[in-house]
């Protein structure tokens, strides 16, 4: 049994929850638009979340005839024709602008790769900024953030939602053992994908996607659930760390065990999109990586964490393995980052809709930039004034929460092992029907528990339920969503499975 203190009680007119690059983007648009603005964050604002550990990767638009018309053509096709067509227009009407802002407005060097296109890319699109580290980014919006007068709540756990007659107007979290009140007329959902809900994944531990399910319990509708990409691009031995892209177009290759070079029959080789490359590499018994024709000045450049593994005199197998790196499904919204549930917004990836059924290389973070700036300016444009606070409704305090530590974390376990094995790389319609009755059946246990841990734990189990769920409906290969069972793209099944709470009875 737990008991958490009530706490202080905070106003602002536009409320965000995270703290990486996408809670950071929305909250300075917010800010600027002439609001109070606060971020709400597990950690660190700017050290949160997947965007702090990336490469950097933008997409823009700056080679000789490139369009913003081929870029969106190239995002329909990379899609499988899933993208909600709306927001891959704007993206690749506003991504250049919103990329060459990160150097004009943040002062963040940029370094655009003109050489090489990313798979998927007609042109090459590829801008590394803050020397291809993300935290070089986030930081420096932090201190952008925080010096126009955006507040932090730092090491702060999100509890719940508080709504008005059906109108979001705030939110419960718990910070240093007490349950804090922070009453809005918006809220942004900033909170990342569901990647830490994967045994094996490059998502850092706190993306667990509950913000997601927090939006889904609350009516908002989640799309494209079935649509996880994985990463091909990670070595698993001798160390765990990405290889960069860019030393495949230089003569690395990949090779199994029997010394075979399996990506010789695709068209783009191991540049091919990611979806193809993880099956393919799936189905062999080992992949190692082969670097020996490269030279050491193309080695130390574009891939130096490889470079210095490889100077540490390393002789054995260089092993690859893909790993879940980006979920293309979430919250379902609008242009402007609307949920469909009054006074809450959604930006980053926690929302779907934009990548379909494949996202492209770069597509992550410039998503964040162009949609982060909307949303924030949409949820100012539209905040109005909260009632008094006397008729506002209390946040609660936790009395009984039967979830312990070794429960949550025996739950946790069952949850990855299920999503690694049965809603993973290989899936068929079978697995995935098993791991969604397996998954409601989990949630029942906990569903009714009134404590933050047991709300945020079943949040993170609707999430999954929907990723399962989602797939077994899908019946065919398409994009990351690959059938043991059924191999082919149907197309029929050109459209997009949206999930409302109604589906579940749990929900």
């Amino acid at each position: 049994m737990s008991f958490v203190s009530k706490g202080q009680v905070f106003q602002y007119d536009v409320v965000v929850i995270g703290g990486g690059l996408a809670a950071l983007t929305a909250a300075i648009s917010a800010k600027e638009a002439g609001t109070a603005v606060a971020i709400i964050t597990k950690g660190k604002a700017g050290m949160g979340g997947s965007s702090v550990l990336t490469n950097a990767v933008f997409s823009a638009i700056f080679s000789p005839g490139d369009t913003p018309e081929q870029f969106l053509q190239d995002m329909i096709v990379g899609s499988r024709y899933l993208t909600d067509q709306r927001l891959a227009k704007i993206l690749a009407e506003e991504s250049t602008y919103r990329v060459n802002e990160l150097e004009t407005k943040y002062r963040i060097n940029l370094e655009r790769e003109r050489k090489i296109a990313t798979p998927g890319h007609a042109f090459p699109r590829r801008v590394y900024a803050g020397n291809g580290q993300g935290r070089n980014v986030t930081t420096a919006m932090r201190d952008y953030a925080r010096e126009i007068g955006v507040v932090f709540h730092e090491q702060a756990s999100l509890v719940e939602l508080l709504q008005d007659n059906g109108t979001v107007c705030g939110v419960t979290f718990d910070m240093e053992k007490e349950r804090v009140v922070a009453y809005s007329a918006a809220v942004i959902l900033a909170t990342g994908g569901f990647g830490g809900l994967y045994d094996s994944t490059d998502n850092p531990r706190d993306v667990t996607g509950e913000g997601i399910g927090l939006a889904f319990r609350h009516g908002a509708k989640l799309v494209d659930m079935e649509f996880v990409q994985f990463y091909p691009y990670r070595l698993k031995t001798p160390a765990n760390i990405d290889v960069l892209t860019k030393i495949f177009g230089k003569g690395a290759i990949l090779v199994n065990e029997a010394n075979e070079r399996f990506m010789d029959k695709y068209p783009r080789q191991e540049l091919e999109t990611r979806d193809v490359l993880c099956y393919a590499m799936y189905q062999q018994k080992k992949v190692l990586l082969d670097f020996s024709h490269l030279s050491k000045e193309d080695l130390q450049q574009d891939s130096p964490q490889l470079y210095r593994l490889h100077q540490k005199g390393y002789t054995g197998d260089w092993v690859m393995q893909p790993v879940q790196h980006y979920c293309m499904g979430g919250i379902q919204t609008d242009e402007w980052g609307r949920t469909g549930v009054a006074g809450l917004y959604a930006c980053g990836e926690c929302t779907g809709g934009l990548h379909g059924a494949n996202r492209l290389g770069g597509g992550s973070l410039t998503e964040i930039l162009v949609f982060g700036s909307r949303v924030g300016q949409m949820a100012a444009n539209e905040t109005v004034p909260l009632p008094q606070k006397e008729n506002l409704p209390l946040g609660s305090e936790d009395h009984d929460d039967r979830i312990t530590a070794t429960m949550e974390q025996d739950m946790m376990k069952t949850l990855k092992e299920i999503m690694w094995t049965k809603v993973g790389i290989e899936r068929s319609t079978d697995s995935l029907v098993e791991a969604a009755n397996q998954l409601a059946a989990m949630l029942a246990q906990i569903e009714t528990a009134d404590g933050s841990k047991a709300k945020q734990l079943a949040d993170k189990i609707r999430v999954a339920w929907a990723a399962a769920y989602a797939g077994s409906l899908r019946k065919e290969s398409r994009g990351a969503h690959r059938l043991q069972n059924i191999t082919e793209e149907k197309k029929e099944w050109e459209k997009n499975i949206v999930i409302e709470k109604s589906t579940f009875i749990g929900a």
